[in-house]
């Protein structure tokens, strides 16, 4: 990938927009101050596929050489989205507590929650790749709080099982969504969560079980903060939205590998193959998580110096659509059943979107 450095007002303003990840928990905010459960969870569902229309694509191949003081900026931004984060789900402990009819509008207050968890695992993932210890525990203390303190160990073991489909971290081409999730949960809960597992017998000194042990000390705190701030129906409210974090992790990882995997492709195993999506605000929603294979192949770049690989496969539009899609196998393959056949026959000239929503119908 080639590396070009911007003006100074450009850079500022590419920057800027990775502090859309701060959109969620603020539309978690914002529903809590409103007491309106729904708010998160439909306008992420209802106005982020629609966003790509506004902000365009990512260039293919450009990784800004950013200038220092911004880069330093840049990479301040999980701090402090963490220190928001508790605040947010602060803020909701204390209207949970403060209304008593809170219970009718649960499971509102569970979708809300749920997405703001789950794309708070961006941020989470991203703190889990630095070095300094301090961001690698405020990585854990993140993915303890969306219920899924699994994260440091299962995104670990994903990068050392590249186009694995045995070891399901990678989805074989026959398998639907609901098969691959509950075969990698299958395999993963076992080994951490098990009585042999790493988090009653691993080794106390390896910092992937002491990052388990803590975040899954932080999961069960906050279950209980639920329940004191709201009964029962409170600890439903984030048992129910770590439950969805959990298969939801899975269905994404679905999304970025499907047809890529050992069984499908040979040079799998040494290729890192991963299916991308050049939406500028999917981009910078998910601290570029959705430019996934640079993410396999150069996993240790923090995430503004990665760039969209030029010969990637395209997914024909973006996540929350693709969700959806992915619940109905049929449908899936439909739609990246050509993708797929396109990309395997054109690799080196994937097909854009550009503004569009969608561009399943120039794989047809």
């Amino acid at each position: 990938m080639s590396l070009f450095r911007p003006p100074a007002f450009a850079q500022t303003a590419a920057a800027a927009g990775f502090l859309s990840v701060f959109v969620v928990p603020c539309l978690l905010v914002l529903s809590t101050l409103l007491y309106q459960p729904y708010l998160a969870f439909g306008t992420v569902m209802l106005v982020f596929p629609l966003l790509r229309v506004v902000f365009g694509v990512v260039p293919a191949g450009e990784a800004p050489e950013w200038d220092e003081r911004i880069a330093g900026a840049l990479d301040r931004i999980g701090t402090v989205y963490g220190g928001f984060l508790l605040a947010a789900v602060g803020l909701l402990l204390f209207r949970l507590h403060s209304t008593p009819e809170f219970g009718r509008d649960a499971v509102g207050w569970a979708l809300s929650l749920w997405v703001t968890l789950l794309f708070s695992t961006c941020v989470s993932h991203d703190l889990l790749h630095r070095r300094p210890r301090s961001d690698r525990i405020l990585g854990h203390l993140l993915a303890g709080l969306a219920g899924y303190p699994l994260l440091g160990y299962e995104h670990s073991r994903h990068h050392k099982l590249p186009g694995n489909t045995a070891a399901a971290e990678w989805p074989r081409m026959d398998e639907n969504v609901w098969r691959f999730g509950l075969r990698r949960l299958g395999a993963i809960v076992p080994e951490t969560l098990g009585g042999k597992g790493m988090l009653f017998a691993g080794n106390p000194k390896s910092p992937t079980v002491r990052g388990l042990r803590f975040a899954t000390g932080v999961a069960c705190i906050t279950l209980v903060l639920f329940g004191l701030a709201g009964g029962w129906e409170g600890a439903a409210v984030y048992a129910s939205a770590a439950a969805l974090v959990a298969f939801s992790i899975q269905v994404i990882t679905y999304l970025q590998h499907w047809g890529l995997g050992d069984d499908a492709c040979p040079d799998a195993r040494m290729a890192d193959y991963g299916w991308e999506n050049d939406c500028r605000f999917q981009a910078w929603v998910t601290l570029n998580l959705s430019l996934h294979q640079a993410h396999h192949r150069r996993g240790s770049l923090s995430y503004y110096r990665i760039g969209l690989s030029p010969n990637s496969p395209r997914l024909p539009t973006g996540y929350v659509l693709l969700m959806f899609l992915a619940f109905v196998p049929p449908w899936w393959r439909k739609v990246m059943g050509p993708a797929l056949t396109y990309w395997k026959a054109q690799p080196t000239a994937p097909l854009s979107a550009g503004r569009r929503l969608a561009c399943v119908a120039l794989y047809k």
